[in-house]
């Protein structure tokens, strides 16, 4: 099920700067990749998802995917399921939110 990728204001503005930066090109691919195959997938294999209990609360499970793996600083895309959305013809449209795309903490 294909679902809808909707960015907080945070990961817009970490995605355009990714965007900006052409020493960042490969890490830019990586992370355009990995948002494809969150959209088709979210349990990609490829994307070793995982809940990041840190950031979980009882009402809303946050996620962690890599979109980098085994490089000093590797990407990862935070993520929550929903809120979901409607058509006109009342039809529900699977939607994650993308929270976060940040360097993993060394």
């Amino acid at each position: 099920m294909l679902r809808v990728l909707r960015f907080t204001t945070e990961a817009k503005a970490q995605l355009a700067e990714l965007e900006a930066a052409p020493a960042r090109h490969g890490a830019l691919k990586q992370v355009r990749k990995a948002l494809g195959f969150l959209q088709m997938n979210p349990a990609h294999p490829g994307l070793n998802t995982h809940e990041f209990t840190s950031l979980s609360t009882p009402e809303r499970k946050m996620f962690e995917a890599y979109a980098q793996n085994q490089t000093p600083g590797a990407t990862r895309i935070f993520w929550h399921y929903g809120p979901d959305e409607h058509d006109a013809e009342k039809k529900r449209i699977p939607v994650i939110t993308i929270v976060a795309i940040t360097p993993h903490p060394s």
